[in-house]
């Protein structure tokens, strides 16, 4: 794949400033691009490292200055947003998505009667339980595992060793990346009434994914207790996170890494929930709020704020308390060498006082 800047102009909607004729085969980040890739500049921190980039071509959102470009040898193509208009370039660049031959790998085992079987792409040591629906245009990946009950919408990828369990619904256009997990038995347990030991709570509900959800690879979703535990449309969910029986997501809602949802919490539309963030069982975080990376949410967040800490506080409160604890660290060490000094003082008053009572005759000493 080749194209030049005058191309990825047209493509990316951008207007050119500079050689149109520079050919481009990739594209890469400032510091690690060669002479024939491509790459974009979103934010003023980033323009400074322009003139050392190897880079021909650069995307650029309108307003950010450039500073060492020279028009005559490299170019820069001015567009809205550059990190948008990088996706575009992107999806020209990478990589066609591998997929199984279509049809039923011969290793492939399918209990389900399934309505299209040529128009799906099935791979090696799949297995599809009783009762299912997979919809067309459906790539399984080798060794998923599909329990009984379960709906696949059209044009969902299910990467490898990714497994459904019974009765879950996925919609249309999600992907499912190696190793999730999804409609696993909740977590609940009560103590037993002789109080040796706990009993197990069983799990009637189920999992439903949304149209155009991805969820990523090693994330377990518990399934709901009696109802559904619902993952609403166009959400994003990272690598090694929890979702907890009966939790609602709304829509185009994104989860990074490594957090945790508990039970029965309900998030909006359009959250954004930081790395390693944990959520407490039964809260509410309403639509457009955000929650900064390692946040311990232990109460509800009104829609449209931003929360961070931990405990988790509107992040102007929190920052304040950050602010306020490293003003208060020299002037923790200023008490403590007081204290220290009143310390040594006492302990020297009663030295002294012990050496001049020895000093005096008996009787003094004994009224003193």
């Amino acid at each position: 794949m080749q194209l030049t800047a005058q191309e990825i102009a047209v493509r990316t909607g951008g207007t050119l400033e500079g050689p149109g004729t520079i050919a481009i085969c990739g594209v890469n980040d400032l510091r690690g691009a060669s002479a024939s890739d491509a790459t974009f500049i979103s934010d003023t921190r980033y323009a400074q490292l322009w003139k050392d980039s190897r880079a021909s071509v650069a995307l650029v959102s309108h307003g950010i200055q450039v500073p060492g470009h020279d028009a005559t040898t490299r170019a820069l193509i001015r567009v809205d947003k550059a990190d948008i208009a990088m996706i575009k370039l992107l999806e020209i660049f990478a990589p066609e998505a591998q997929r199984p031959s279509p049809g039923v790998h011969a290793s492939a085992v399918v209990e389900s009667q399934l309505a299209a079987p040529e128009e799906i792409f099935v791979g090696p040591f799949v297995w599809i339980g009783a009762n299912c629906r997979i919809g067309r245009n459906v790539v399984i990946h080798a060794g998923a595992r599909i329990y009984g009950g379960v709906s696949i919408g059209d044009d969902t990828t299910i990467h490898a060793n990714a497994v459904i369990r019974e009765n879950c619904v996925i919609g249309s256009r999600v992907i499912l990346h190696a190793g999730a997990v999804i409609g696993t038995e909740g977590f609940g347990y009560r103590p037993a009434a002789d109080g040796k030991n706990l009993l197990r709570i069983p799990h009637l509900g189920n999992v439903v994914l949304e149209d155009g959800v991805e969820i990523g690879s090693c994330t377990c979703i518990d399934r709901g207790t009696f109802g559904s535990t619902r993952i609403g449309a166009g959400t994003k969910i990272d690598n090694h996170c929890q979702v907890g029986h009966n939790v609602q997501f709304g829509r185009n809602t994104v989860m990074a890494g490594l957090s945790g949802v508990a039970g029965s919490c309900t998030i909006g539309d359009w959250v954004r929930i930081g790395a390693a963030t944990g959520i407490a069982d039964h809260r509410n975080v309403g639509s457009g709020a955000q929650l900064a990376a390692r946040t311990a949410l232990i109460n509800d967040v009104p829609a449209g704020e931003t929360w961070g800490g931990m405990p988790a506080r509107e992040i102007k409160t929190e920052l304040r308390h950050v602010l306020a604890l490293q003003k208060l660290s020299p002037i923790a060490r200023d008490l403590m060498r007081i204290v220290a000094a009143n310390k040594s003082a006492k302990a020297q008053a009663t030295t002294a006082k012990a050496d001049s009572s020895a000093d005096l005759p008996a009787e003094r000493a004994i009224e003193s």
